[in-house]
């Protein structure tokens, strides 16, 4: 990952997996949703739907069409980039299953 060429779906984007449906915000618009203090982000899966809200704000939905290499089960993983000396904080992380 990292290339946007490889991003399932992009800010302000509605997809299926490999197909734009809409668009549901200015990208750019949509990058200054964050803040540099604690940042919400809500992640609404169920079945094979994905949406991503930051700070309360819709970024992208996805729907994941590829059946066959699409996993039921996983891990959680905390995405953080490589660059020079950071520090990362993560809180009140709670997971909901339905």
């Amino acid at each position: 990952m990292g290339r946007q060429s490889d991003v399932l779906a992009g800010r302000g984007r509605r997809h299926t997996t490999n197909v734009l449906l809409a668009t549901i915000g200015d990208p750019a618009v949509l990058a200054d949703v964050a803040t540099d203090d604690w940042n919400a982000v809500h992640l609404i899966v169920r079945g094979n739907h994905l949406a991503h809200l930051l700070n309360g704000r819709l970024m992208s939905v996805t729907i994941d069409d590829d059946a066959p290499n699409r996993p039921a089960d996983g891990v959680i993983g905390m995405q953080v980039h490589v660059g020079p000396p950071m520090k990362v904080e993560f809180r009140n992380i709670r997971l909901k299953s339905w």
